[in-house]
């Protein structure tokens, strides 16, 4: 019961900070170069086509599956616990005339009620790191696509395992931090730099937050049943990168 109430608690706390963000996501996340390179390194990664079904996990204001439709006539589902991140993203499907092109749901990803063997595809981008079980999580994402299907994680290359008192550690943390916080200062001004500080506090406290480097994502996605695992970089930022994994069929 105890264990149920914290998880509860801790996706509450999760939704609420992103329901905070949600009127200034574009304005600082979304112009930082470091993550627009690695939307499109995720874009590329997918290897997205015309037709395929594609499952983009917290898709926020819409940042990423607008850029799959750029580059393929696919169909997106997306999926997101935060309502008022996903109320901006209604109103570009509404604006842009892509009802039929994106449907998006408020959902969490431990309540995924798809059908297995549905997606060709499916994508996130500095999402997951907010998932407390990630093996859990990525299994059930192995068993929604279709055999051959592509996975692809986008993320920050940063293990925040272990004490929260270890110096190596705050260390090891602080040089990848440092490649967040200056480009949001450069990019997008002293708004996006409070936030990524903010973010970064987070990230070292383990407060809703809880990064892995690339490496770690690639073991879990091997034990998730996953073959051909590779880890690509963003080629400006490298402490950013992609998981790609397939599933064999």
């Amino acid at each position: 019961m105890k264990n149920s109430l914290c998880k509860k608690n801790y996706k509450i706390t999760t939704r609420n900070w992103f329901n905070r963000w949600s009127n200034k996501y574009d304005q600082t996340l979304g112009r930082i170069g470091f993550h627009r390179e690695l939307l499109d390194l995720v874009v590329r990664s997918s290897k997205v086509k015309d037709c395929d079904k594609v499952l983009d996990i917290g898709c926020g204001t819409g940042l990423l599956s607008l850029r799959l439709l750029q580059k393929a006539g696919c169909s997106i589902t997306g999926i997101d616990i935060s309502e008022e991140m996903l109320a901006i993203f209604k109103g570009k499907i509404k604006e842009s005339g892509l009802e039929q092109k994106i449907e998006s749901r408020l959902m969490d990803i431990d309540s995924l009620n798809f059908k297995n063997n549905t997606f060709d595809a499916a994508v996130s981008s500095v999402v997951l790191h907010h998932l407390k079980d990630k093996p859990k999580a990525l299994k059930k994402i192995y068993k929604l696509l279709k055999p051959g299907g592509l996975f692809v994680i986008g993320e920050v290359d940063m293990d925040s395992t272990g004490s929260h008192a270890d110096t190596k550690r705050l260390q090891r943390m602080l040089r990848v931090l440092e490649q967040e916080w200056i480009p949001a200062l450069r990019d997008a001004g002293v708004e996006a730099f409070a936030q990524m500080y903010s973010n970064g506090i987070k990230h070292i406290l383990n407060q809703g937050e809880y990064c892995l480097s690339l490496k770690q994502w690639a073991a879990i996605c091997r034990k998730a049943g996953f073959s051909r695992v590779t880890i690509k970089r963003v080629p400006h930022y490298k402490c950013f990168g992609v998981v790609v994994a397939k599933k064999p069929g």
